[in-house]
């Protein structure tokens, strides 16, 4: 009986359409049981997926999504870039782009990156030792600012040197892995590095500059002129087309496609038709986002850690350890209150996308 239920469970799960009414089932059943205890649905999408996965019942997904059809990784990228389009919206770019917030992201660089490669060379490894603490170094923004959001803590101080720091932080794990790299072919690539550095300072400056200046008065006028054209959603399928522009372009110079959607969420955070946007995104959200958060947590096989489940225990201990150290004494230093200072060590933990890319480029390479 058992067999015949999973050959048909499998079968099923051949079909694009069944296994998304499939996962938007089970995150939708997540999300209902976690906040029926107070906690965020992301925690609960995450978790769930870990269940259905190879981890637990090994329904679907395998390392970095496998077993899932590209159709749907599509849409859970997309999830990704809507929810940081929808974070930058709600975001002042002046308080977001601080010099509180690059302290508090050099530190949660450094700290984790130096702890991680200490930890990895104790444990005997060599070269590894480098792309290990390189893992460590980049906050998900997208955990991060999904937490916060659900939390209704966008737009406090301590939201804002999150965000802004988990931001640039993302920008310096793209830097690390590129300095990562250099280390372990044993040559140092500086121009490459500077050149990567100087693009994704430009893009961030003038991606949000042109956005708020010029693309912002594009879209009103599409907006007003699809209204007497009875096409009321203009203005706000131009504004997409430009956030998936912005994560191209944040691709193309080798950062992260969330931070260019990020970019051009803040771009538009001050424009006259920033409700109606938002109105927009958060059906688009609770399609994709729930997509994105399941498919990492299918990615996730806890089984192959038993045969380094002391490395696995120690490192997962240092990556908490550094990252609150690394953030929460600058925070401190910068002038926030010592709680304050402790919530963003706390807030900027999760690792997520650039720790897959580094660490995936460890092991190929």
């Amino acid at each position: 009986m058992d067999a015949f239920i999973n050959s048909l469970l499998d079968r099923l799960l051949e079909d694009v359409w069944f296994e998304l009414t499939f996962l938007l089932a089970v995150a939708l059943v997540a999300a209902f049981l976690f906040t029926r205890f107070g906690q965020p649905k992301v925690i609960g999408y995450i978790v769930i997926g870990v269940v259905i996965g190879p981890s637990v019942l090994s329904i679907i997904g395998g390392a970095d999504g496998a077993g899932l059809p590209e159709s749907i990784m599509m849409l859970a990228e997309m999830g990704a870039i809507i929810l940081l389009f929808m974070i930058g919206l709600e975001c002042d770019l002046k308080e977001i782009y601080t010099r509180k917030s690059i302290i508090i992201a050099l530190g949660g660089v450094v700290v984790p990156w130096v702890a991680g490669f200490g930890t990895a060379m104790l444990f005997g490894y060599d070269v590894e030792a480098v792309f290990i603490g390189a893992t460590l170094v980049a906050t998900s923004v997208a955990v991060t600012a999904s937490v916060i959001a659900e939390l209704g803590l966008i737009g406090t101080p301590v939201a804002y040197a999150i965000v802004g720091a988990a931001v640039v932080d993302d920008i310096l794990g793209m830097v690390v892995l590129g300095i990562s790299k250099s280390l372990g072919s044993g040559e140092f690539d500086m121009i490459g590095i500077s050149i990567l550095v100087v693009a994704a300072v430009l893009f961030v400056v003038l991606g949000a500059w042109i956005g708020s200046k010029f693309l912002a008065k594009l879209v009103f006028n599409v907006q007003i002129s699809g209204y007497r054209r009875k096409m009321p959603m203009s203005g706000f399928i131009l504004v997409l087309a430009i956030a998936f522009m912005y994560a191209f372009i944040a691709e193309a110079i080798q950062i992260s496609a969330i931070v260019g959607a990020f970019v051009a969420g803040t771009a538009f955070s001050g424009s006259a038709l920033r409700d109606g946007f938002r109105k927009g995104t958060q059906y688009l959200e609770a399609l994709l986002v729930p997509l994105f958060f399941v498919s990492l947590g299918t990615a996730v096989d806890l089984g192959s850690m038993w045969d380094m489940i002391l490395f696995s225990v120690v490192l997962t201990a240092v990556a908490f350890a550094s990252k609150i150290i690394g953030c929460a004494i600058p925070a401190y230093y910068a002038g926030m209150k010592k709680w304050d200072a402790i919530s963003v060590g706390v807030g900027m933990t999760p690792r997520l996308e650039i720790a897959f890319i580094i660490a995936y480029y460890g092991l190929t390479k």
